[in-house]
């Protein structure tokens, strides 16, 4: 089993900040940093085995690391080795890339699924009355310039009222998706869900950098969109700085006016690295500036999952609703939530998390 040089690296840098106490430490160090995907995990314990084991005593059993985010927990709270899958966050790393990714053509169930989520954003997202008034049959505000008008046609007479209303429009959708190296597997997805969402949505990925996508996604077809976004995404299967993201995305004015009042849907796994402060305190603007702000997360598809860990459970008191998506199916799913979710009080919900998939 070979890791890439990054992942050395980050494994590295691990075992120099915070020495293992002992071999079982020293085990989920490795394995948090160095493993890509749960399929290799069968020949990542031969490895290890075969290194650190043989011929050593049973070595005490200690927990992960604190800094693990987006943990799969089984129904005693103790992290589960069997519970995990692919892609389910068991790695982050803080090592920058550079270059695009190539995402492949969509696939025909695909596109139907993209289908279905076009008619059903706009179905689903919150409503607003818009600031320019229409006429109307009915209504509580009289049209004074049609009423005047008709009554000198009238001779004077009032013999019949006119009335304005505004008309409903819909809020301004922001998605802010985590294209780092832990959401590799569902990236291409994500993207796609990204691209059926309606017009005025604004996109922006973040791993270790932030870069507005909006434009890119705005080409015709499914598989251009993308093409341009891997040109115009540069830190995509890299490290993760959610924190860092989200701090200069609220650092720029033009940035920031796209949040007030829209639906602010944040897609990652919440792994971040070291101290989330920077990340729950950003969490916590962007909560205050959305209509509402809605999580989902990878690993909420898993009926096992619970935001228990430092990143996820200091960010959880700022979120409407956390949610499970990994694929196009899920995301139809979270859409077609979102009635609900924007209806009821703010945060109430997440008082006490319950997993959507339970």
């Amino acid at each position: 089993m070979g890791a890439a040089p990054a992942k050395q690296a980050d494994f590295l840098r691990a075992i120099a900040e915070a020495t293992p106490r002992d071999v079982e430490a020293l085990y989920w160090y490795a394995r948090v940093t160095l493993l890509t995907d749960i399929t290799g995990l069968a020949a990542f314990d031969a490895v290890f085995d075969a290194w650190f084991v043989r011929g050593a005593a049973e070595a005490a059993v200690v927990p992960p690391p604190d800094d693990v985010d987006g943990a799969v927990v089984g129904s005693s709270g103790a992290l589960s080795t069997a519970e995990a899958r692919p892609g389910g966050g068991t790695e982050a790393s803080a090592v920058s890339t550079t270059g695009g990714r190539t995402f492949g053509p969509s696939d025909a169930r695909q596109r139907d699924m993209m289908r279905l989520l076009r008619d059903a954003w706009p179905a689903n997202l919150p409503v607003i009355p818009s600031r320019r008034r229409r006429p109307a049959r009915t209504g509580r505000t009289l049209d004074m310039r049609r009423v005047w008008r008709q009554a000198r046609r009238d001779g004077g007479e009032l013999a019949q009222l006119r009335w304005t209303t505004r008309p409903p429009r819909t809020r301004r959708l922001l998605i802010l998706l985590d294209v780092s190296g832990s959401l590799k597997q569902h990236t291409p997805d994500l993207l796609r869900l990204a691209y059926t969402a309606p017009a005025r949505t604004e996109v922006f990925t973040f791993g270790t950098r932030l870069t507005r996508v909006t434009s890119a996604l705005a080409r015709a077809g499914v598989d251009p969109a993308l093409a341009a976004v891997s040109r115009a995404v540069t830190d995509a299967d890299g490290g993760t700085a959610i924190g860092e993201a989200l701090g200069r995305f609220l650092a720029n004015p033009r940035f920031l006016a796209l949040a007030r009042g829209a639906l602010v849907v944040v897609i990652s796994d919440g792994l971040e690295r070291g101290d989330p402060t920077a990340m729950v305190r950003a969490t916590g603007r962007l909560s205050r500036l959305g209509h509402r702000l809605v999580w989902w997360s990878p690993l909420a598809c898993s009926p096992t999952y619970r935001p228990v860990t430092r990143g996820m459970a200091g960010v959880l008191r700022h979120l409407d609703h956390l949610g499970g998506v990994r694929d196009l199916a899920t995301g139809l799913s979270e859409v077609e939530r979102i009635p609900a979710v924007t209806a009821g009080p703010r945060r109430a919900a997440y008082l006490s998390w319950e997993s959507p998939h339970d």
